[in-house]
């Protein structure tokens, strides 16, 4: 697409060998990008012939367009030459340099294309996995006093294009004006050797949208558009996402761009301004709208986009199960012993590096696909209540290593991945152990008696838990029994504040399928591979009820439990239902966590 860009005329051109062009093409617009790494040097010709094609210097400006919009993980350099190199800016150097430079530039000069491409060749570093790219501006034509000097250059030029497409950079050249005609010495032949681009006949009230087609087609940048309304004489409003690290808003057109205001709420920001273009550089910044207020003489001549930048990295809680195997028909006949499948259940999350957010609980993330691996096998699973669980055989794995893959339209992901955890196993349960009862028999006949009155009194009994439930707002004390109920769903435990000041994340354990009777908070909480030491877990407890309910009882002495806003009284039960609330303050009066009952969706049943 050319972006509505009237070229007088335009053409790429890329290397004809196709194994050249697999292994460097690096076009094509993407909805998203995973931990971009990138280096950028802008070479630009500045011969005494560049004047006449760029008298207003809109060059300066789409260069700092072009470098302050790039994403966080780019570095951006600068080259200027004429009839030898005027200007230089390293990657490492700081990008507000590049303003000075430009400022200083001054069209004078042959056009010594050879030694400018020679220095910025020089400027890229040996880093793996990072995309390399220089950005020439240029009429096209090499020229130095003499035939011998052009000649020179030229080599040197060719030379120096043949070492980048060894290294995999790529020039994209933006060819200014009028193309030289029967020129045997231009820069479009060093194009070629790297596989690169070519935009000809550009105008410079063009350039500003060139370098945002350069971006979006050549290097792949997910830049999201959005629209411009003429509210004010010029305004945008944009939505700012959750969890983002990061989010630069720019705005850029063919006229004058000018009394630029930016409205919104971050840990830091800034707005760099230029003829043609503006950028609102948000670090950390707050969800909720940001507005831009700006004065033009043509509101449809103006477009603006958003880069989102995130800073994550997978989290991954394992909770291990031992399964009894069923018998087949001939080891029923044997008397074979039990035979134990063991199963790994992993529950990921995806937080932020710095928050530790949970940057699936965001906005539009419930319900979506994501694909991942596990131990290096691919899955994709649906984001459910923040989180995505897979359950995997856990014989002969010690750990479960982790990585995820992001896709979200106008947005970069930064991951700090694999994550890895360790299964924490327990042993298979002991075969029940067969004895000979036969030299007791006879004991047992004398004792026929006793024993039927012992069975009659059990019968009586039976095992049952009663719980006195706390009064009714009526003031009525009632009695229950827990006999034949069942735990049901799962309690989703966030740690609020430690005394060591520990950042625990959430954890999830299941109820369902467990055990009925008493079970004890420090037992759930150690199961979860969370210890607090001696500080009341162990009295606070839990039954379970009728109708789903789990009944909660403070048994400690100087523990604060509370189901919602009420504090449960010591030694009485209480029922909580689905999706209810249990707050717990420990014996330290520091230590607080939340309780979260939930229902098991039947995929996780």
């Amino acid at each position: 697409r050319t972006w509505g860009i009237k070229m007088k005329k335009k053409k790429k051109i890329f290397l004809a060998a196709a194994v050249f062009l697999f292994a460097m093409a690096a076009g094509g617009k993407t909805e998203a990008a995973e931990n971009v790494r990138g280096e950028v040097v802008f070479l630009l010709d500045a011969s005494k012939s560049m004047d006449t094609q760029d008298r207003g210097h809109a060059v300066q400006g789409a260069v700092r367009q072009a470098a302050y919009s790039l994403p966080s993980g780019y570095r951006a350099g600068f080259v200027a030459y004429g009839t030898k190199v005027q200007a230089v800016m390293s990657l490492e150097e700081d990008i507000r340099e590049l303003d000075g430079l430009l400022e200083a530039l001054r069209y004078e000069g042959y056009t010594n294309a050879g030694d400018g491409l020679e220095e910025a060749l020089g400027l890229f570093s040996g880093e793996e996995d990072t995309q390399r790219y220089i950005i020439m501006i240029s009429d096209g034509e090499i020229d130095m006093p003499d035939a011998e000097g052009k000649e020179e250059t030229y080599g040197k030029y060719l030379e120096a294009a043949k070492q980048a497409g060894e290294k995999g950079i790529r020039i994209l050249t933006v060819a200014m004006g009028q193309t030289p005609e029967n020129s045997d010495m231009d820069i479009f032949d060093g194009t070629r050797l790297t596989g690169g681009a070519v935009y000809q006949g550009v105008e410079p009230e063009e350039l500003s949208r060139v370098m945002e087609q350069i971006k979006a087609e050549e290097m792949g940048l997910p830049m999201q558009p959005i629209g411009v309304t003429d509210a004010g004489g010029g305004s945008i409003h944009v939505k700012i996402p959750e969890g983002a690290s990061r989010t630069k808003i720019l705005l850029y057109g063919d006229k004058t761009i000018k009394n630029v205001r930016a409205e919104y709420s971050a840990e830091s920001g800034r707005t760099i301004t230029g003829a043609g273009f503006a950028v609102v550089d948000m670090s950390r910044p707050y969800p909720g709208n940001a507005q831009i207020y700006f004065e033009t003489e043509d509101i449809d001549s103006i477009h603006a986009s958003i880069l989102t930048e995130y800073t994550a990295k997978p989290q991954v809680a394992v909770e291990y199960r031992v399964e009894e195997i069923q018998k087949t028909e001939e080891e029923t006949k044997k008397d074979a012993p039990p035979r134990y499948g063991h199963y790994a259940l992993a529950a990921i999350r995806l937080t932020d590096t710095e928050t530790g957010r949970n940057l699936w609980e965001g906005e539009g993330m419930e319900g979506t696909q994501i694909s991942y691996t596990l131990n290096g096998t691919a899955y994709t699973g649906t984001v459910q209540d923040g989180q995505i669980c897979q359950e995997i055989p856990a014989d002969g794995i010690d750990t479960i290593e982790v990585t995820v893959a992001m896709a979200k339209e106008g947005a970069v992901y930064y991951l700090e991945q694999p994550i890895a955890a360790e299964i924490i196993k327990y042993p298979d349960p002991e075969p029940e152990q067969r004895t000979d009862y036969g030299p007791l028999y006879a004991v047992l006949g004398m004792l026929a008696a006793a024993t039927a009155v012992l069975l009659l009194w059990w019968a009586a009994k039976r095992k049952r838990t009663v719980i006195y439930m706390a009064p009714s707002p009526r003031g009525v004390e009632k009695k229950i029994e827990t006999r034949n109920a069942a735990y049901s769903g799962k309690l989703n435990i966030y740690v609020v504040q430690t005394q060591d000041g520990r950042d625990i994340p959430p954890q999830t354990y299941r109820l369902f399928g467990r055990a009925d009777g008493r079970m004890s908070l420090d037992k759930v909480l150690s199961s979860c591979g969370i210890r607090f030491g001696k500080i009341g877990a162990g009295d606070i407890v839990f039954y379970p009820g009728q109708d789903r309910a789990l009944i909660v009882m403070d048994q400690s002495e100087r523990c604060t439990v509370m189901r919602g806003t009420e504090i449960l009284k010591k030694g009485m039960g209480y029922p909580a239902y689905y999706n209810e609330k249990i707050t717990v303050s420990f014996e330290d009066g520091i230590t607080e966590l939340e309780i979260h009952y939930r229902d098991l969706k039947p995929g996780e049943r």
